[in-house]
């Protein structure tokens, strides 16, 4: 019978593997502690992807100081766990401390193994360093070299740092500058193409869900960093229809601004230019498709919303759209049970309504994969009015408009069509969702 490891268990077991291969004389009680270290810090709740699948995925197939780069790389996510992990503090101790606005590098960063990080990433002494310009990765790449130091050499500790360096998402070309800073510390000739190679190949591969072939699964992955920025997802059950609507805003607003040719990276052949191109052909293929599929989600969640706030409230979006099925309660009464069907449209997209329709690859912790209101209102008035009423939606939310003047410039039909389903579900506004009604179906009426 095949049996399978723990994920701790597999964290150990790579991380003693990968030293095994480098020919390096190591206790193992510091391998079970470094290891224990790492899967404390990638299981802290709130890491739907950034967790310990993540990292073996990486490190499957990788070089020995790959794996290790790997198995670090994402060691410290403060947005995720609220701060530094109980794990990897005592490790960072002294080398960074938090200020307002970020954590700055203390004194004692230019003394011992974390110097060659910090010119690795190209940071001094007395910086304030920010989520969004690499504090996560050089902490983590710190917390790497500490642990390593002892027995790893400085070129595989740099070679290292080199490849969690690469890993800072989303930036214009960031390859040949880091060449120059190898350069710099030594790193020449073939050891700098051997380094460069891997460090460029680990950063592509912590990203290489963007050239999914599959774009549901590409979408799969992106719903797992929604609750990782928006904490208030972590409670399926209570978050508002407000909030969800936010963590939406949010992704399609960074998804649609991102350029493909920032994901992936080419330096020196790695990896050769036929592949590149296609992985970014794929990246601008799903960009393209994830933008569409979260303005369809914006849209329909931004009727639920401008519905909830004329009628009293934001409130739990579950208590709007009724809850989940689950084992135990199969059948749950939800909103799409009482949605009629208002013809076929012509404009459809296959791909993005069978998305809608049939759901993502699989369930997320937060919320159900079909999206059964966007994939009626997708049917009902077609995707060119879905993204005017978006660009309308976007309106109300700067404050422009009211959430009935946004209400009242949709497709009249499909709006009496929502509040008749929700007056099913939600007995305490029943009698403000029947006179919003009566405003609707007088507009709907032919004159």
């Amino acid at each position: 019978m095949e049996t399978s490891r723990s994920p701790v268990h597999e964290i150990v077991h790579c991380l003693w593997r990968a030293l095994e291969s480098l020919g390096v004389r190591v206790h193992l009680g510091d391998i079970e502690r470094w290891g224990f270290a790492i899967h404390s810090a990638l299981s802290a709740p709130g890491r739907e992807f950034h967790n310990h699948r993540h990292v073996l995925d990486i490190a499957r197939g990788a070089d020995p100081l790959e794996a290790l780069a790997a198995l670090y790389h994402d060691a410290v996510y403060m947005q995720v766990d609220q701060g530094l992990p109980r794990a990897m503090g005592q490790t960072l101790d002294g080398l960074i401390s938090e200020e307002p606005g970020g954590w700055r590098i203390l004194p004692a960063a230019a003394d011992g193994p974390a110097r060659d990080v910090l010119a690795v990433f190209d940071r001094r002494v007395g910086e304030l360093v920010t989520l969004q310009s690499g504090l996560n990765e050089l902490a983590s790449a710190m917390v790497a070299v500490t642990h390593l130091a002892p027995v790893l050499e400085r070129s595989q500790r740099i070679a290292i740092a080199a490849c969690i360096e690469q890993t800072v998402p989303f930036r214009p070309d960031p390859c040949a500058a880091l060449a120059k800073r190898l350069d710099s510390l030594g790193i020449t000739g073939a050891e700098l193409r051997t380094t460069m190679t891997r460090a460029v190949r680990l950063g592509n591969r912590d990203v290489e869900n963007f050239g999914e072939a599959n774009p549901a699964r590409f979408l799969d992955n992106t719903w797992k960093l929604l609750p990782e920025s928006n904490p208030s997802l972590h409670s399926p059950m209570v978050y508002t229809v407000r909030e969800y609507r936010i963590a939406l805003h949010k992704m399609e607003a960074f998804l649609s601004w991102l350029p493909a040719e920032r994901v992936f990276h080419t330096w020196g052949g790695e990896p050769v230019a036929q592949v590149y191109e296609q992985m970014v052909e794929r990246v601008t293929t799903n960009l393209a498709l994830a933008v569409r599929y979260l303005r369809a989600k914006l849209y329909s969640i931004a009727m639920v919303e401008a519905i909830a706030d004329i009628t009293g409230g934001d409130v739990p979006l579950d208590y709007f759209m009724g809850g989940g099925k689950s084992p135990s309660r199969p059948a749950m009464r939800r909103i799409e049970q009482f949605l009629p069907e208002l013809g076929d449209r012509a404009d459809l997209d296959p791909p993005l309504h069978r998305l809608l329709a049939e759901g993502r690859a699989s369930e997320s912790s937060f919320d159900i994969s079909p999206s059964p209101l966007g994939a009626f209102l997708h049917l009902s008035i077609g995707e060119a009015a879905m993204m005017a009423g978006v660009a309308e939606a976007k309106r109300w939310w700067n404050g422009e408009i009211s959430a009935l003047a946004f209400l009242t410039a949709q497709d009249p039909e499909s709006v009496v069509a929502i509040l008749t389903a929700a007056a099913e579900i939600i007995e305490t506004r029943r009698t403000a969702l029947e006179s919003l009604l009566a405003h609707f179906e007088r507009q709907s009426t032919p004159t």
